[in-house]
């Protein structure tokens, strides 16, 4: 695989990580990810990096943190990079994973996007967004009201 490849698929990786956290597949993919990162090592340091990077998206959904998810999404894509680099072999498992972690009736792979609308002004009427929400933060402001 050339470098661009490796880089689209561990940033394909990355975003469907960051993506499961807040999922029930979450506990599926937990170990696999260690397993992936670590080459079949153990260690207890990436265990424990993994958990922290669970509460940090966790932690970034509840109080509105985009930018910590990103953040978060990013290292793993990096990680991921570096060990599709080192190991061939790594390239079929994380495509595998991809496949099992985020499957449609068609085969493609769902994408995970973030969304961020904003009303303001002297607006009345109905907004309505359609699709699956995992995550909504809500913000009801008056005309001349601060932001704080």
């Amino acid at each position: 695989m050339v470098g661009t490849e490796l880089a689209e698929l561990a940033a394909s990786g990355a975003t469907a990580l960051v993506g499961a956290v807040a999922t029930d597949l979450w506990g599926q993919v937990r170990d696999r990810v260690g397993r992936l990162l670590t080459r079949g090592r153990e260690s207890r340091v990436e265990a424990a990096r993994i958990e922290l990077a669970y509460a940090e998206v966790l932690d970034a959904e509840e109080n509105d943190q985009p930018e910590v998810r990103e953040s978060v999404r990013q290292d793993w894509e990096q990680r991921l990079l570096t060990v599709l680099r080192e190991d061939p072999t790594a390239v079929a498992e994380l495509r595998a994973l991809l496949d099992e972690i985020a499957p449609q009736g068609d085969g493609q792979r769902v994408e995970v996007t973030t969304i961020h609308n904003e009303i303001s002004g002297d607006v009345h009427g109905i907004a309505l967004q359609i699709g699956r929400v995992e995550t909504s933060n809500v913000t009801m402001r008056q005309p001349g009201d601060q932001t704080s």
